[in-house]
């Protein structure tokens, strides 16, 4: 899964240690995933003990496993977020490994969120809407832990502030990605220099042409890369998952990406095994400290439960 380092104008982990908390999100990842599978292949040897003797094992073994995630989450939710998973206990042997892949990752998504709208010390309000939001789900689960993803930051250089839409960094590539929201027959044309058409079937719908987007965040890239001397590749892309982009003349130096070839695009920026370079960290570092941020002040005991987990991860 992808680290979402920024996210709009939210307080971001990752802004205050971008060397840290990248593999701290890794290791917790991998200590997870290695937790749950564990469970999922005791419940198939354990079938043969008695009920009530099983699910005692397995209320008692979630908890352990759930211990140091119950400390992620606010205070008052404890309560609640334990009974659900004790309530998991009675069925958890009934759950087939891709099941317990697909709750593993809405876990990971969820606790994402958390990352990219707070830390030790400050909280942002973080939109409901992203628990939902498609878009934003598919890039994180989409692209390995080897690539960072800025979703429609506020950038603030050297005066003028603007908002991007998507940054997606690679260990030797940046892309500055628009996204396109359509459905399976939607058509995007060009349509003149300011504006594209998405038609939907008999009906058409001006939008914001998205090479000015494209422009103004490459524009801005370029220019920190220059003034801090750190050599990576800008790449520009228009995408769509559903969907197709029919434009009329060659852009150069624009990627487009729709339902016809999305996949291919996306299995080879998988097939970047590279791991993470430090000039892809101290580029992602230098853009978050230009990146604007809205936050307050966290509660004694949110503080207190964050501590804990930092204390146990030294």
């Amino acid at each position: 899964m992808a680290h979402l380092i920024k996210l709009e104008d939210y307080v971001s982990r990752y802004q205050y240690d971008m060397y840290r908390y990248p593999g701290q999100f890794s290791r917790l990842k991998r200590e997870r995933w290695t937790s749950l599978k564990q469970e999922w292949e005791a419940s198939y040897l354990n079938e043969n003990k008695t009920v009530e003797k099983y699910v005692e094992q397995q209320k008692k073994s979630v908890k352990g496993a759930f211990h140091k995630v119950k400390r992620w989450l606010k205070r008052e939710q404890r309560e609640s977020f334990l009974d659900t998973f004790e309530e998991a206990a009675y069925q958890f042997k009934y759950k087939s490994l891709p099941e317990l892949k697909i709750n593993f990752l809405k876990e990971l998504y969820e606790f994402q969120l958390n990352w990219a709208s707070s830390t030790i010390l400050e909280k942002s309000s973080l939109r409901q809407a992203y628990y939902f939001d498609t878009t934003l789900k598919w890039l994180l689960q989409s692209f390995p832990d080897n690539y960072f993803i800025l979703y429609y930051p506020i950038v603030k250089y050297p005066k003028a502030t603007v908002q991007f839409d998507i940054l997606l960094i690679g260990p030797t590539d940046i892309w500055c990605i628009v996204h396109l929201s359509g459905i399976e027959q939607t058509i995007f044309q060009t349509f003149s220099e300011r504006y594209w058409l998405r038609k939907d079937g008999g009906q058409e719908k001006k939008i914001i042409n998205p090479f000015l987007s494209l422009n103004r965040m490459s524009t801005v890239i370029k220019r920190i890369l220059s003034e801090t001397e750190i050599e990576m590749t800008v790449r520009k892309a228009v995408i769509t998952n559903e969907g197709y982009i029919d434009v009329d003349a060659p852009w150069s130096g624009v990627e487009f990406q729709d339902q016809r070839n999305i996949k291919r695009w996306e299995d080879k920026l998988k097939n970047n095994k590279s791991p993470i370079k430090s000039v892809q960290l101290k580029f992602s570092q230098v853009l978050l400290n230009v990146c604007e941020t809205m936050a307050e002040g966290r509660s004694q005991f949110e503080e207190e439960d964050d501590n804990l987990i930092e204390e146990e991860d030294h």
